[in-house]
């Protein structure tokens, strides 16, 4: 059967799209690497830059084409280990990835330093001790020391939840950055209980409060009969790590804080952002 013009053109644009370009040494290499090596070198070039990567800058370091990479990123964005900025469609190295890091290079991330001072703290109070660090739209829990009170509350690494739901939560809408706080305030605030902040102007009061006074809780506000107070864990120039959190029952963390639990807590944080080189943020 004759073949059209436009079949040939077709079949042309498939089968440039299926090759590699080469580009240099890389591209040699990536002329013969697997669809698994591709997405491994794209996760090494997000961690080398400290800024978001465009489709574009990848795909001329790598040597393959755009449409191919963004395939990639689609899948990697999938199961969390990049992460896409809705305002600029760049992306960044997402959470999954840390927790991979975390496992690989324990002795020596910031999670292994930390847990010291989190145990430190949870003997001093006796509840549930969380680290986390955040989404555009989530806090996502990177390291627990379980507390030794007769009601425990049971996380996991990896664990999610909405950013106005919980204190961790608030701590990245209030010391975090600007776009990511305007996109929650913009967003319909979701209800995981009768105490959840719904309303967009009271939420942004309880942001404000939260940097006022240096830590945030959230009582009953994502399960009932369940309150954390959380406070800022800041890296060396001064940007947001995640959040040290305390979790435990109403019963022992009630809605109006113990100051004792509260200063704990904080001097907890600021030992952990000294590990990263910053300090608690006034």
């Amino acid at each position: 059967m004759k073949r059209t013009s436009r079949e040939t053109r077709d079949e042309t644009a498939l089968a440039d799209e299926a090759r590699p370009h080469v580009n240099g040494a890389l591209g040699d290499e990536l002329n013969t690497s697997s669809t698994s090596v591709i997405s491994l070198r794209i996760l090494e070039l997000l961690a080398e830059r400290d800024a978001e990567c465009g489709v574009t800058h990848l795909a001329e370091a790598l040597g393959v084409p755009k449409a191919r990479v963004h395939r990639h990123l689609t899948s990697l964005r999938q199961e969390g280990y990049v992460v896409q900025n809705a305002r600029t469609s760049r992306y960044r190295i997402g959470w999954r990835l840390f927790l991979l890091g975390q496992k690989l290079v324990r002795q020596f991330d910031v999670i292994s330093l930390a847990r010291p001072i989190m145990e430190e703290l949870r003997d001093a109070v006796g509840q549930t001790i969380v680290i986390s660090s955040f989404t555009d739209s989530d806090v996502v829990v990177l390291d627990i020391v379980r507390g030794r009170s007769p009601l425990e509350i049971l996380l996991h690494p990896g664990t999610q939840f909405r950013l106005h739901t919980v204190a961790q939560g608030k701590i990245a809408l209030a010391y975090g950055a600007a776009e990511r706080r305007e996109a929650a305030l913009a967003a319909p605030l979701e209800a995981c209980t009768p105490h959840t902040i719904t309303d967009p102007m009271r939420l942004s009061h309880e942001l404000a409060l939260v940097r006022e006074r240096g830590w945030a809780d959230a009582p009953e506000e994502v399960f009932l009969g369940v309150n954390a107070l959380a406070a800022p864990i800041q890296q060396g120039d001064g940007s947001l790590f995640g959040a040290l959190a305390i979790v435990g029952s109403i019963h022992y963390l009630p809605a109006h804080a113990n100051p004792q639990t509260v200063a704990a807590l904080t001097e907890a944080a600021k030992k952990v952002s000294q590990l990263l080189g910053g300090a608690q943020a006034a």
